[in-house]
């Protein structure tokens, strides 16, 4: 493997001198509307003297109507007073007042080695101990970088060779480095395997996979990401209670977010509220099969289908489910009245519309 690999996260572009980009939730960047689009990276230190860099790997995505430039650059020192009168390179880098054409023309002339498009970058020309990376990307299209690595050593295949071929530079060395970087490829994907396992990890598309797994259908993408990650980390407890009104309020809570009522009518008799109210008379009407379920608060038509195809699959089997929304607010229609007496209880929020005639004696309390 390599000695050394550095990965160019939201730290470090954070730090950067950038125009023209911002930052994804998972580290990279991508353009946004501006003139410019530039990054100009403070530089990786490999705590080395005369150290030699392998090669810049990076994943970027950009559709035909821009194109993007990466360029590197080692030095021994992280100043350069013969040239920037007395400024040092991070410094002069990072200065916003600074022309950005002039930053990139000072990298080329310094023997920054510069690549156009390209995903793999050799760095075997570049020795010093410190690297400067600079980002520039022309044209109108959408580009976004979602990961960049700088490898200090990058060649596995070199070390096995006697000494007198490990020549820096090399025909030799260019041509097996294609090799080495296949398999530090490879390596990479094989290192990232066990996060596809993890619930927390995995990408939301093998979530369905691992819910089928556990005999638990949320295929479709009808559920935000998270609900779905958080039904599969309890789906096997879910399974043990299959069948029983735990599971069915647990649904719930996870799908809604809110608590709910789950009523078997075979055991009605005496039943309370969690509020300790009385069941009505009418609810506890029906078979011994009916399972009525009260939720506290509005729910969106297409979510009521989802909740409900996610509760039939944990349900008895002959049972027989009844969703009920219990509203916050009380509301009546354009043809209600108020007496005089009238009162309306404390906890709700009364709303008159335009046309709303109330007499001299009505108090709202």
């Amino acid at each position: 493997m390599a000695d050394r690999q550095y990965r160019i996260k939201e730290n470090r572009w954070q730090n950067a001198c950038m125009e023209g980009f911002e930052i994804l939730p998972e580290g990279g960047v991508k353009t946004v509307p501006a003139l410019w689009h530039t990054a100009f990276l403070k530089p990786l230190d490999s705590g080395t003297a005369d150290g030699s860099w392998g090669r810049l790997s990076l994943k970027a995505s950009h559709d035909g109507d821009s194109a993007f430039y990466i360029y590197a650059l080692a030095r021994e020192e992280d100043d350069l007073n013969q040239i920037f009168d007395g400024k040092k390179l991070p410094l002069f880098l990072a200065d916003p007042e600074t022309d950005r054409a002039k930053k990139l023309r000072i990298l080329k002339e310094l023997g920054a080695v510069r690549g156009v498009n390209q995903s793999d970058i050799l760095l075997y020309s570049q020795r010093g101990r410190y690297l400067f990376l600079a980002l520039d990307v022309v044209g109108e299209g959408d580009f976004s970088l979602p990961s960049m690595k700088v490898f200090a050593q990058g060649d596995n295949f070199m070390q096995t060779f006697p000494e007198v071929y490990r020549e820096q530079n090399s025909f030799f060395h260019r041509w097996m480095s294609v090799y080495s970087s296949i398999f530090n490829d490879f390596q990479e994907e094989i290192n990232e395997l066990p996060k596809l396992l993890d619930v927390d990890t995995c990408p939301a598309e093998l979530l369905p996979e691992y819910a089928s797994w556990l005999g638990i259908d949320i295929s479709g993408d009808f559920l935000p990401e998270d609900v779905c990650r958080t039904l599969v980390k309890e789906g096997y407890q879910l399974c043990k209670y299959k069948g029983t009104r735990k599971a069915l309020e647990r649904i719930i809570q996870i799908v809604l977010g809110v608590e709910a009522d789950v009523l078997e009518h075979n055991t009605m008799r005496g039943y309370l509220l969690n509020d300790g109210a009385q069941i009505p008379a009418k609810l506890k009407a029906g078979g011994v099969l009916d399972v009525t379920i009260l939720v506290h608060g509005r729910i969106e038509e297409t979510m009521r289908h989802w909740l409900m195809f996610l509760l039939d699959q944990f349900k008895p089997v002959r049972a027989r489910l009844h969703l009920i929304q219990l509203e916050q607010n009380a509301t009546m229609d354009g043809n209600a009245y108020l007496d005089m007496n009238a009162t309306i209880p404390e906890g709700q929020t009364p709303v008159l519309d335009n046309d709303s005639a109330m007499g001299s004696a009505l108090t709202l309390t």
